[in-house]
């Protein structure tokens, strides 16, 4: 499951995680979520290791964006559903390198994410993120993310929303 993508002039690969990825995906969270820790955020992507990244990866499927040889996206998709009980494919571990940050690469892999999810007949898509990340929130809202719920990771200093977005899938079920 390999897609090759051209964007802005530049050629990036997306493709499902391996283990020997796990180094490089580790920084990459790091690194990309150090915005978030210096607002004061603890997400754990921000500080974890290579043995919590496994352990997050073997919930669902990892996917990588690669510029050459260097991992520059990354997205965590399985399925589980938070409150509304819907068919769900769930988003975390979502991170952009922080020197593409905004360029548009996100919403590549989001885009890849909703399509699959809708694809294979989910009717919807969640994922959380924390309340005081403002441009998070409103990044979602854009999408077509809605609000569900409030809640309170343990271990957190803030509380989060729960995100979700209604798919194609989901109205073609209906008929």
């Amino acid at each position: 499951m390999n897609f090759n993508i051209n964007h802005n002039n530049q050629h990036y690969m997306f493709r499902l995680a391996s283990d020997s990825d796990v180094p490089q995906i580790r920084t990459l969270l790091n690194e990309s979520y150090k915005e978030l820790a210096d607002m004061g955020l603890n997400y754990t992507a921000s500080y974890q290791d290579e043995e919590e990244t496994r352990k997050r990866m073997a919930k669902g499927r990892t996917f990588v964006l690669l510029s050459g040889k260097e991992i520059v996206g990354t997205i965590l998709y399985y399925p589980r559903n938070e409150i509304t009980g819907k068919n769900s494919a769930y988003l975390e571990q979502f991170a952009i390198s922080p020197k593409l940050k905004r360029s548009g690469l996100g919403s590549i892999i989001m885009d890849f994410c909703e399509q699959l999810a809708n694809d294979e007949k989910y009717e919807a898509i969640q994922l959380n993120t924390a309340r005081p990340a403002t441009h998070l929130v409103e990044w979602y809202k854009r999408r077509g993310y809605k609000i569900v719920a409030e809640t309170h990771i343990e271990g957190k200093v803030y509380d989060s929303y729960i995100f979700e977005k209604t798919l194609r899938a989901a109205f073609s079920k209906k008929k």
